[in-house]
């Protein structure tokens, strides 16, 4: 790929706004670290803004007490979008910052294009892998701590490397990273193996909720907002559990379900059969790949949850 417009442009301007999508996960945040990094050691002013808290679980990597929930009223030359199909999934209108250019990094197959430069490259498993990709070929040295958020964003997006996005391209990535300092064990125990007894209880009732519907094609899980608070846990407790939905043989299609009175968020995991990602895009907001995606509804759970699975009926035919 030709880094060329990528690099100009950040030469050109001298203030930067990083942000990435809602329920962030560990792409988001490691790519983002990697990028304020990368802006810092060039000298610019660079922030990075989220719209909610930054799991626990990737707490430990460096430079995450840096990433703000206040969002900045003065103005930036530049607004970094980094692993987010399109800006209404940032949960905050970027565009309100009134910023000169807007740059784009993903790898999700939907990407509106909505950026003044766009680097979308669908066959990526992670954006922290294009970011990778990015370091390498234009000879850019970095810390260790740096490895280490690339080789968690890695990590998550592949699931572990379990999911069919893993593949060579991430093993030899991997292999430098473990080369530059990332200890592989460690960062698995610490986003995957380490929760608080209140995370786990939250889990717990969580798994509680499992359900099959359609002869065991379809299977969910359900959590509802105010269980976090109930239980003392923290929202970065549930993630993954969507993954768990597509294990019982026989799945095709598991869906992780959020809600609140009003609103129904749905993480959906598919074996391959159904594209989900297509399903998502349906609904204003949601988009993803087409083993994973997410999308929410505007709807109190059980009416929501009742429509999405008559979608998913229709689509299994």
């Amino acid at each position: 790929m030709n880094w060329t417009e990528l690099t100009s442009l950040i030469a050109r301007y001298n203030s930067f706004v990083i942000t990435s999508h809602m329920s962030l996960d560990g792409d988001c945040v490691g790519s983002e670290l990697a990028m304020y990094w990368y802006l810092r050691s060039l000298g610019k002013e660079a922030v990075i803004f989220n719209n909610e808290p930054t799991p626990d679980k990737f707490l430990f990597l460096k430079n995450t007490d840096e990433i703000s929930l206040e969002k900045s009223v003065r103005q930036f030359d530049v607004l970094i979008v980094l692993d987010c199909s399109n800006l209404s999934r940032l949960g905050w209108d970027g565009t309100a910052q009134q910023v000169s250019a807007i740059i784009n990094i993903d790898h999700h197959r939907d990407n509106t294009q909505f950026g003044q430069v766009n680097f979308v490259q669908v066959d990526a498993s992670a954006t922290g892998l294009i970011l990778y990709d990015f370091f390498r070929d234009s000879h850019i040295d970095y810390p260790d701590y740096v490895a280490e958020a690339l080789y968690a964003a890695i990590l998550t997006d592949t699931g572990g490397f379990r999911f069919s996005n893993t593949n060579g391209a991430v093993f030899s990535a991997c292999a430098d990273l473990h080369a530059r300092g990332v200890n592989c064990s460690g960062m698995y125990d610490r986003i995957y193996a380490s929760f608080s007894p209140q995370g786990m209880l939250l889990q717990s009732r969580i798994w509680s909720t499992l359900t099959f519907y359609r002869s065991g094609t379809v299977s969910s899980m359900e959590m509802p907002y105010d269980l976090i608070d109930e239980l003392g846990a923290k929202s970065g407790d549930a993630e993954g559990m969507v993954d768990l939905t597509v294990m019982a043989t026989g799945v095709e299609v598991g869906m992780f379900i959020k809600y609140g009175p009003e609103q129904t968020h749905f993480s959906l995991r598919s074996r391959g059969k159904i594209d989900v990602g297509r399903i998502a895009k349906k609904i204003e907001g949601g988009g993803g790949h087409s083993c994973a995606a997410g999308c929410t509804m505007s709807l109190p759970f059980s009416e929501a949850k009742q429509k999405m699975l008559d979608i998913l009926s229709k689509e299994l035919g």
